[in-house]
């Protein structure tokens, strides 16, 4: 039997560590960290307290909490006086992480007596090189993001259901995908599959397809050289103005303004 996308769910650890933070911590996180924002992060304060401006919402980090924050969602953060943090940054292979936003309200649940032994041994393994450690990393993270995905609306079945349509997405998101095409892989109308998708997910497949691209284009804005033109294209858009109206109109900057690591002035960039 084929295995789903819950099951083959895998993390790579980009950046694990607990530190003492300061006014560092007081920046436009594409100024000075834009080279982490294309990662999930998860945090848990020991002591002080912050908040990190995101793209849809503010939130108070306090201690004793775990915070996941989806990438490319962080725009800036604030600090008075110190903090003590565990963070990690890190990517998933699985597309429920680029459907998070939608398929839950959770970015703070509550930790608990096992929540920092977690985190450590997070940051005692993630470069280790042996099979142990990567077993360690990895249920680790199951276990801290696993409350995150709990609750009335986190059903396991209809993931699994819209499995095939979302390896599909993930791998031709930059192509021009039908409804009817991604109906087909479930042998379900046009109609009733566009119904079912959203919801399941809150989005529409069209719109959601739209979020693939543009979290992509985002990547490309910030670790490429290429053109706006070029990534317009390469991301599925079928010329420049729209993906700059588009890119302009979720994220509250346009592309040239993020690219150089501009703060928005809106914060309603939800699809």
């Amino acid at each position: 039997m084929r295995e789903h996308i819950l099951e083959l769910n895998t993390y790579s650890i980009a950046f694990a560590e607990r530190r003492d933070i300061g006014d560092e911590w007081n920046h436009v996180i594409w100024d000075k960290d834009h080279h982490h924002i294309g990662y999930h992060r998860l945090y848990f304060l020991t002591s002080g307290r912050a908040t990190l401006h995101l793209v849809d919402r503010t939130l108070d980090l306090v201690p004793g909490n775990i915070y996941f924050i989806p990438a490319f969602s962080v725009l800036q953060s604030e600090i008075d006086g110190e903090m003590n943090k565990y963070y990690v940054h890190f990517q998933a292979n699985s597309p429920v992480f680029s459907l998070y936003r939608f398929l839950s309200e959770k970015y703070c649940v509550k930790g608990d007596s096992m929540t920092e032994n977690l985190f450590n041994i997070i940051v005692d393994n993630y470069t280790k090189k042996t099979q142990d450690a990567y077993l360690k990393v990895q249920g680790a993270m199951d276990l801290l993001l696993s409350d995150f995905f709990a609750g009335p609306d986190a059903d396991r079945h209809a993931l699994i259901k819209f499995d095939s349509v979302l390896r599909y997405i993930e791998e031709n998101f930059r192509k021009n995908i039908s409804l009817s095409e991604l109906a087909a892989l479930m042998n379900i109308s046009t109609m009733y599959f566009s119904n079912s998708f959203k919801q399941v997910f809150h989005i529409s497949p069209k719109q959601y397809i739209l979020h693939k691209r543009l979290t992509e284009s985002q990547r490309l804005l910030l670790e490429t050289d290429m053109s706006i033109k070029e990534i317009a294209y390469a991301v599925g858009f079928e010329n420049e103005s729209y993906f700059s109206e588009f890119f302009s109109a979720k994220i509250g900057i346009s592309a040239r303004k993020f690219r150089n690591r501009e703060l928005p002035t809106t914060r309603d960039s939800v699809l």
